[in-house]
């Protein structure tokens, strides 16, 4: 059966692209800039390990970011509001087919939403692409001090022909080190239990006991991984992965922890 919900990448609140960029390449990986949301006033940076990839965002205009309306366009009013003061981690994009769909069922489970919306954004070399989104506002059957939620994305186009879209666009496999893919993503949570279990329900993703006592998996993809276990962050702490042997990194890029394991 095929998936449903599939971890497609992870935001990184940032103020300085470059500096981002720089901090990758030193440690033999590859970010490379995307372009700007044209009108929301932000811009990005790419780093891809296989399909999944780590987008840092940054604004080009907080007039433009902070005129969005939260329910379409959550991210950008949310860059607007917390750059440049809080950069690091913001949140997971999970890649689904028939957005439509997709946001029935989480209405059911008492998921609240916005509409869902066109994206855009132009390439450097002047390509518009485009996707649609569906922004998590908030979930009524969890407590007060929620994390914040993945939104759903749709890139338009089926399993195979997104990868080949990426495979063809060059932005695969291009690491100094050599291949890196993703692993898992660390998230430090007040209730690891409870969170995991919710999230597991919402975006049907199985779970398993984590390998300490307290801490708790879901398979958010093929090899891929969302590991929870107690802090006070509230949120997504680390992304680790695999990386060619010999070629171990650990960066921080803006308060955000990528390492190798």
């Amino acid at each position: 059966m095929a998936r449903k919900y599939t971890w497609d990448h992870t935001v990184d609140f940032v103020n300085d692209l470059d500096a981002a960029e720089r901090t990758f390449a030193d440690a033999g990986l590859t970010a490379k800039y995307g372009g700007k949301h044209v009108g929301h006033g932000t811009e990005n940076a790419l780093a891809y390990f296989g399909v999944n990839y780590v987008e840092f965002l940054t604004l080009y205009s907080k007039e433009e970011a902070s005129a969005e309306s939260r329910d379409t366009g959550l991210i950008y009013t949310d860059a607007a509001e917390l750059l440049p003061e809080h950069e690091g981690f913001y949140r997971h994009g999970v890649r689904v087919n028939n957005i439509e769909e997709r946001a029935e069922e989480l209405h059911a489970k008492g998921i609240e939403t916005g509409p869902i919306v066109p994206g855009n954004r132009t390439t450097a070399d002047g390509k518009e692409i485009r996707w649609k989104l569906l922004w998590i506002v908030r979930d009524s059957k969890a407590g007060d001090n929620q994390p914040r939620y993945p939104f759903l994305l749709d890139w338009l186009e089926d399993e195979p022909t997104h990868a080949a879209t990426l495979e063809s666009s060059g932005l695969l496999h291009r690491h100094a080190i050599g291949e890196v893919t993703t692993r898992r993503a660390v998230w430090q949570v007040p209730d690891p239990d409870a969170v995991s279990a919710r999230f597991s329900e919402v975006f049907e993703f199985p779970r398993t006991p984590g390998a300490d006592p307290g801490t708790f998996d879901l398979e958010t993809g093929d090899g891929l991984t969302w590991h929870f276990e107690a802090g006070d962050r509230n949120g997504i702490a680390a992304l680790e992965f695999n990386a060619p042997e010999g070629k171990a990194f650990d960066v921080t890029v803006s308060g955000a922890r990528f390492r190798s394991l």
